[in-house]
């Protein structure tokens, strides 16, 4: 009995971790660092333009219809470069209060090769919500970097 058990268990996590979940998104479905991780997945894993627009504010969709091209958007506006990209949630410091107001920031850790090498970088993103859909508003810089790059 003991060896069926173990048996049972070992194939349920077999199964369970060939799932078919994405694994360059993390984060809680409709909540706003779900739909930033979505935003960036949709520019660097997917290149889909119209996604992206979808998942930002008008100003901002309106913005990257102006670079034609998810490449153009990460190069240029993001200023980030993947051949493909691993993006994370960052929860250290995150006061849940703002999850619940119109607006919040969400840290996000991208990591992932870019011409050989390795690349690591965090982005906060501005996130709205819009009758009641998490937008990407805004996209700031790397908070904890030096400037170079």
């Amino acid at each position: 009995m003991p060896i069926r058990l173990f048996v049972a268990v070992f194939l349920l996590l077999l199964l369970t971790a060939c799932s078919e979940q994405n694994e360059a998104l993390s984060g809680t479905f409709h909540a706003p660092e779900h739909a930033a991780a979505e935003f960036f997945d949709a520019i660097y894993n997917k290149s889909d333009l119209e996604l992206a627009k979808n998942l930002s504010t008008p100003e901002l969709a309106e913005l990257i219809a102006h670079y034609g091209t998810t490449r153009q958007v990460a190069r240029t506006l993001i200023n980030m470069s993947y051949d493909e990209v691993t993006i994370n949630v960052n929860r250290a410091g995150q006061n849940l209060r703002e999850q619940y107001g119109n607006e919040t920031d969400v840290m996000l850790v991208f990591s992932g090769p870019f011409d050989g090498r390795i690349v690591n970088e965090m982005r906060v993103v501005r996130m709205v919500r819009v009758r009641g859909r998490w937008l990407v508003a805004e996209i700031k810089n790397d908070p904890f970097s030096n400037g170079r790059n």
